[in-house]
């Protein structure tokens, strides 16, 4: 969520032509900002079948706007900057409503919380200095991103009394677990990152 993976040669490549803001990746990131809202606002008045059916749509719209933007060629540096906002937003809005609920512990979000506050310090300082900020996530971000939905689909149907699921506690705390690793792994990764920009020669800006 909000970095470039590290690799050699990565910050080389070439940027595919910007698709402008009107495309279906960037309406699919759309939908999921609006749907954010909609799932907190549901599960709030105990409507927990439906803001299931709300997230698991929402969450499916972050595989699918990857997917269609390959497919379609529909690359856009809007979609860039929304599609972690709309990620973030989803997540927090789940994340809120289960801790406040009783079903998550409050440290998972202190801990997104903090990657995400140290991220856009990261980003804040590259600005500043007049460098560019990396967009695209990493590997173990979108782990971290992937076991965040499975654990909140995973509590919101123990929540809404899916039979069966009574038991299944204890994979889920795993899951938690392996949400929380991820998210560690994503943050010394994307330290590494702002700290290899920094290290980078600023670009020209003269002699065009």
């Amino acid at each position: 969520m909000g970095a470039l993976e590290p690799g050699p040669g990565r910050d080389e490549e070439v940027e595919p032509p910007d698709a402008g803001p009107f495309t279906l990746p960037n309406a699919l990131t759309a939908l999921r900002l609006v749907l954010a809202p909609v799932f907190l606002a549901l599960y709030v008045r105990g409507e927990l079948s439906r803001a299931l059916v709300v997230f698991g749509v929402a969450a499916s719209t972050d595989m699918v706007d990857g997917l269609a933007a390959r497919l379609l060629g529909q690359h856009s540096r809007l979609g860039e900057f929304l599609d972690p906002i709309a990620d973030k937003l989803l997540a927090f809005c789940a994340l809120i409503a289960l801790t406040t609920a009783g079903r998550l512990p409050l440290w998972i979000i202190g801990m997104l919380v903090g990657r995400d506050a140290a991220q856009l310090c990261g980003a804040l300082l590259l600005t500043a200095l007049g460098r560019s900020v990396p967009m695209h996530p990493t590997r173990a971000g979108k782990y971290a991103t992937f076991a965040v939905a499975s654990l909140v689909v995973g509590e919101l149907l123990v929540d809404a009394g899916a039979a069966g699921l009574a038991a299944a506690q204890p994979w889920l705390a795993a899951v938690a677990l392996l949400a929380a690793a991820c998210v560690l792994v994503s943050l010394v990764q994307y330290g590494r990152i702002f700290a290899r920009v920094l290290r980078a020669a600023p670009a020209p800006t003269h002699g065009r």
